[in-house]
């Protein structure tokens, strides 16, 4: 891991807030989530980890400036996250991405528009895979395992605020597929049923608006739900069903 001189950490920082600034400014919410994606070990995020671990104040950076401070619930803890995850310190990674998330989920609740959906995608995906990891961390030093609970009751509380009426709603599908990915790696498939229900009955869902990707990946799992409960009539319909929509495209 080589460190970049003083003036060059502090460049590469600055750039990073400005990016963020901007994404949110102009509501580019593809340039938004590159800058969340820890699991693609992109260049650009490896050489911002080795910046904030040689500069260690990029608090003052963020503090300092008005443009910058707004989002400073958001950026320090990601810095922080970004830090432990660069030093292979993944438990204190998942705290730190946790906080992060609530307070970008706080800011999310605040824009009436739904732009900024692929970037919470990220997250929600990002979220699991390092609570994944850092239960990984805990079991191989003798600690129990609990992240990945703590990371399905994140997504309970991104559903929540997804569930609601509006353009935010189609996002819920995304994030109760990441939750029945948790549910099945901890063993805890009856949890689905209460997800599943949200989705089914609720009056302010209609299916056919969620994305292909996630209705796929729905059909998939509570097909394997099916399976689990040996309802295989249930499996029968599902696979029927899925042939169906795949043949429709």
């Amino acid at each position: 891991m080589a460190y970049p001189s003083m003036g060059e950490a502090h460049r590469r920082i600055t750039d990073y807030l400005n990016k963020f600034c901007d994404a949110v400014s102009y509501q580019d919410v593809a340039s938004l989530a590159q800058l969340f994606s820890f699991s693609s070990n992109s260049p650009s995020l490896l050489s911002l980890a080795d910046a904030l671990n040689f500069f260690q104040d990029a608090n003052r950076l963020i503090k300092q400036s008005d443009k910058f401070s707004q989002f400073g619930e958001i950026l320090a803890p990601l810095f922080r996250s970004l830090q432990s995850y660069r030093l292979g310190n993944l438990v204190e990674a998942y705290h730190a991405f946790e906080k992060f998330a609530n307070a970008f989920i706080q800011e999310f609740r605040n824009w009436e528009s739904a732009w900024a959906l692929e970037a919470l995608y990220v997250i929600a995906y990002e979220i699991r895979v390092l609570a994944e990891r850092a239960d990984r961390e805990l079991s191989s030093n003798g600690k129990s395992p609990e992240k990945l609970k703590g990371a399905g009751s994140f997504l309970m509380k991104v559903f929540g605020v997804l569930a609601g009426k509006g353009p935010k709603r189609v996002g819920a599908l995304y994030v109760t597929c990441q939750l029945f990915k948790i549910y099945f790696k901890l063993g805890t498939v009856h949890l689905c049923r209460s997800v599943i229900r949200s989705i089914e009955t609720a009056r302010i869902f209609d299916f056919e608006e969620f994305p292909r990707r996630d209705k796929v990946t729905y059909m998939y799992y509570t097909g394997r739900l099916e399976v689990f409960n040996e309802n295989f009539p249930a499996v029968s319909d599902l696979i029927s069903m899925e042939k169906a929509f795949l043949l429709s495209f």
